[in-house]
């Protein structure tokens, strides 16, 4: 007669063959590798800091799953704290999970850990003035594993507006998915490139990014040739003229030198 053991499988007791790896035992194994490499890490997660956040998030999350729906039972961090460490009591990137949702994020992380332990993401950072052609511009090089940032498409998903045609209350909005954007790419080398479109040169940014093949690219069509792109397309002048200004200025500071000055 095989061999047999007593598992439980969602919630129920089964008996299954000796051999068959359940969930239980991979979260034993699992477990005890951190706590043989990682027991710096693991004494965190039993501080009274971190007891104290997890269930203050539990308790802003009513606990419910935030990806289900279901009762709650975890708190998880969006990046994790792996990799990135100085927010491992942030708030904004913690949530609630039940133990399912949990699980299958988990399994998601680690294959594209794995996947990018063979691949060196490329980060492309777009620049120049409105109506330069940024956009049409990546759409022309962009592959099918890449990721795109344009800030004026996500604002005219979330709000339904015309493209070029921003809604001020949801600004902040646009710039929650653009900062959680960066944290998972400094965490992760998901895509082939990623290509983030805007209109300065963003010191900042790069520094962020530091640790990726960051390419800089700016394009070169004219002031003048985007002024009469913005007139036919019936948009605010000048109000664009500001922001055409500043270009102008940061050419001047050299802040564009990185830039690689390509065909619009």
């Amino acid at each position: 007669m095989p061999q047999t053991k007593l598992v439980f499988i969602n919630g129920r007791r089964q008996l299954v063959p000796l051999n068959q790896i359940v969930r239980q035992d991979s979260d034993r194994k699992y477990n005890q590798h951190r706590k043989q490499v990682k027991s710096d890490y693991l004494a965190f997660y039993h501080s009274a800091q971190w007891q104290h956040t997890r269930q203050s998030v539990l308790l802003r999350d009513s606990y419910l799953c935030q990806r289900c729906g279901l009762e709650a039972s975890l708190v998880d961090h969006i990046i994790p704290s792996e990799d990135d460490w100085e927010d491992r009591l942030d708030p904004d990137n913690l949530e609630s999970l039940c133990r399912d949702c949990h699980f299958w994020k988990t399994r998601r992380e680690t294959v594209k850990r794995k996947k990018g332990q063979h691949r060196r993401m490329r980060i492309n950072i777009i620049a120049g003035y409105p109506a330069s052609g940024k956009t049409t511009y990546v759409h022309k090089h962009a592959g099918q594993h890449d990721l795109i940032y344009d800030y004026d498409a996500l604002m005219s998903a979330l709000t339904g507006l015309p493209l070029h045609q921003g809604n001020v209350d949801a600004n902040d909005y646009v710039q929650l998915f653009f900062e959680l954007i960066l944290r998972k790419l400094k965490a992760e080398q998901t895509f082939e490139q990623v290509w983030i479109i805007q209109t300065y040169a963003d010191d900042k940014l790069d520094s962020l990014l530091v640790s990726h093949d960051l390419h800089h690219i700016m394009l070169n069509t004219s002031r003048e040739t985007c002024i009469e792109r913005l007139n036919k397309e019936h948009r605010n002048v000048s109000s664009l003229l500001k922001a055409m200004n500043r270009i102008d200025e940061q050419k001047h500071d050299g802040k564009f030198a990185k830039f690689v000055v390509v065909d619009g």
